[in-house]
């Protein structure tokens, strides 16, 4: 960006501080000069283009920078969100003076307990981003770090089986004699080979109680050695407790396939918020190469550059009607190739039940482009791009319909905006 300069004319101190700070963070506050001449903002760039709000010259600046994608995003949801943030800076925050916001945004220190970790990365971001300091800073009484107490340490294998075992066990030993016992040839092969069959079946219930049963000793150093007759008998008790893992396996197994079909049942019933819909502008429109239904507009979503999309509303709405026009679209389907041309979005739009008149459903004016249609009751966040094979737009658009005075709905929710809702010449229509 160097060599360029930039002429800034402001109304309000307001938005000279706000640009101000943009510049200064891309590295640019000594190529811009201001002065306030008139009561609308405007940016003159060096090559005369003319910019004439808040929100196109924070992001003309910010896109002609290095730390572009820092300031607008990375991915079309974050830039989405950056322009959510702008339209709420110029709609609910525009005109209130610094005084009227910093005495409306000094947290009380109860609050400030309540949410330390969000105080503390406030009161860095105040300090770093603006350390010419062009807004005045708040003076947050930063809560004391309190580190999380330490998990406590997990109980060793090892451990569990040796509670477990001690009573057997030392009723098993207590009854012994130290003295070996003799046993003939057979009866001793039979102890022998009993003994190793009780070790093969309590390797898979506990691994350290394994060592125990093989090595022949049980596992309090003051106890005698154990006898083959002993072992035998601790053989003979074996065969009860092996069967617990084959319980405890059977256990998981059983949850293992309860798991799944919870997980079928929540997805069965998806929701209007997990579809990221926002209103846009169609910027230009043509009919489509391959299809005389389709057409291929071009749809300004406050992103970087225009989202291609394809709509089949040829028989429907004129070229002239769709140009400029306004329009709600989900942006977060998965791409498709409609007949050989890519589309990366959606049109709503309302339709009778004959399916003879059809058109965009409509945001208000002056609704910001990019800003995300909002439905009271359902607040959680988008899914980042949908799953076709999961059927998600499918399962939601039955209960996407407009009411009798023409609002559009989702099941008794309205299409909301900053401006209000969004509605149809269509009554107790379809929408999809």
């Amino acid at each position: 960006m160097s060599g360029r300069a930039y002429q800034l004319a402001y109304g309000t101190q307001e938005d000279h501080r706000g640009i101000l700070l943009v510049a200064t963070y891309c590295g640019i506050q000594d190529q811009l000069h201001a002065n306030q001449a008139s009561k609308d903002i405007q940016l003159t760039t060096s090559d005369g283009q003319q910019l004439s709000t808040f929100t196109s010259i924070c992001r003309y600046l910010s896109s002609q920078s290095s730390k572009s994608q820092q300031l607008l995003g990375a991915t079309p949801l974050d830039r989405a969100t950056v322009q959510d943030w702008l339209s709420f800076r110029n709609i609910e925050l525009h005109g209130l003076s610094e005084a009227q916001l910093l005495k409306a945004n000094i947290p009380s220190a109860q609050i400030i307990d309540r949410y330390p970790s969000l105080f503390r990365w406030f009161d860095f971001l105040q300090h770093t981003v603006d350390p010419a300091g062009h807004y005045k800073r708040v003076d947050v009484r930063k809560p004391k770090f309190q580190r999380a107490p330490a998990p406590p340490a997990p109980v060793a294998k090892a451990e569990k089986a040796k509670a477990a075992d001690a009573q057997p066990t030392t009723s098993s030993t207590s009854n012994t004699t130290a003295q070996p016992v003799k046993e003939s040839k057979g009866a001793k092969a039979k102890s022998t080979s009993a003994a190793a069959g009780s070790t093969k079946e309590r390797v898979d219930a506990e691994p350290a109680a394994t060592t125990t049963a093989a090595s022949g000793h049980v596992t309090d150093a003051a106890t005698p050695v154990e006898t083959p007759a002993n072992a035998s008998k601790t053989a003979g008790a074996a065969p009860s407790e092996a069967t617990l893992p084959k319980q405890d396996g059977a256990s998981k197994q059983q949850k293992g396939k309860e798991a799944p079909a919870a997980a079928k049942k929540a997805g069965d019933d998806p929701t209007i918020d997990m579809l990221d819909i926002r209103i846009g502008q169609i910027v230009s429109v043509k009919q489509h190469p391959n299809a005389d239904s389709l057409y291929v507009e071009e749809v300004d979503l406050g992103e970087d550059k225009p989202r291609q999309i394809v709509s089949g509303l040829v028989k429907f709405v004129s070229v002239e009607q769709m140009q400029n026009r306004r329009v709600v679209v989900v942006t977060n389907l998965k791409p498709a190739k409609m007949r050989d041309v890519m589309s990366y979005g959606m049109v709503l739009c309302a339709s009778n039940d004959a399916h003879d008149q059809v058109e965009p459903i409509l945001p208000p004016e002056g609704v910001p482009l990019g800003e995300k249609v909002s439905f009271e009751g359902y607040e959680a966040e988008p899914e980042a791009q949908l799953n076709p094979k999961k059927k998600i737009f499918e399962k939601i658009s039955p209960d996407l319909k407009t009411g009798a005075d023409g609002t559009a709905q989702y099941k008794s929710a309205p299409f909301m905006t900053s401006k209000g809702p969004v509605i149809s010449t269509l009554s107790n229509a379809s929408v999809k």
